[in-house]
């Protein structure tokens, strides 16, 4: 059995239509029953056959403040994909993304600790890794430097990363791929989609660049969990790839 938090955002739901795709019986956690539907249109966008393919998903309310909520829906799972996350930029929200990100990682890893979870995918971002030095193109090993021009979302994603080291040391393999901007089929009104709609109402782009990450039916992301060694780090190549 396989879980996957943050099911109904664009990572989660991709990954939960991928596996089910294969076969898996999975897990997913959700904090807003009306999100699910978004779920259903992106596996209806996809496939003719998403009724199927959803009847394998079980929905679980939980929240990542609540550690006994994460406990019991880890009963049974081997595998995690831990996609929720809370994104902002707004100042007012920094205590609020800290506890969510930061602790809330904490809180699963813990339980995954506490019930035996053989291996966890953790979804962070290429915000947590370091800045280039002298115009150089960065990768995993550019160490993440607090400074005044880092965001509360960068801070927090680097804390929850802290965590899930601190979870391997214990025990837990891990796999910890960092994206750039991810988009994909999604609803204009929510996460990443907000892009295409600001720029349907004028906003002007950039149109070159590789600094975007592309959810879509396919990818290798998902088998992150599935191999034998543990205690990654996974960031994008210069070319846009998707990871799911």
């Amino acid at each position: 059995m396989i879980l996957v938090t943050g099911g109904t955002g664009l990572v989660g739901s991709h990954l939960l239509f991928h596996l089910t795709e294969k076969g898996e019986k999975v897990k997913a956690i959700y904090r807003n029953s009306s999100s699910i539907e978004e779920v259903k249109r992106l596996f209806r966008f996809y496939t003719e056959d998403a009724d199927r393919l959803l009847e394998r998903i079980q929905w679980i309310e939980a929240e990542l403040s609540d550690y006994f909520a994460l406990e019991e829906a880890l009963r049974g799972v081997k595998q995690v994909y831990h996609s929720a996350a809370m994104v902002s930029f707004n100042p007012r929200e920094s205590d609020k993304m800290l506890e969510v990100n930061t602790q809330g990682t904490a809180h699963l890893m813990n339980a995954c600790l506490k019930c035996q979870v053989k291996k966890v995918c953790y979804v962070s971002s290429v915000a947590s890794l370091g800045k280039s030095v002298d115009g150089r193109q960065i990768d995993e090993m550019v160490e993440w430097q607090p400074d005044d021009y880092r965001s509360a979302y960068s801070y927090s994603k680097f804390r929850a990363e802290m965590e899930v080291w601190r979870a391997s040391k214990e025990g837990v393999p891990v796999v910890i791929v960092n994206p750039t901007v991810i988009i994909g089929p999604v609803n204009w009104l929510r996460s990443s989609g907000r892009l295409f709609y600001s720029i349907k109402r004028g906003m002007p782009f950039y149109r070159g660049g590789d600094g975007f990450c592309r959810c879509q039916r396919r990818g290798q992301g998902a088998g992150s969990v599935n191999g034998e060694r543990g205690d990654e780090r996974t960031l994008p190549p210069e070319r846009r790839k998707s990871f799911l």
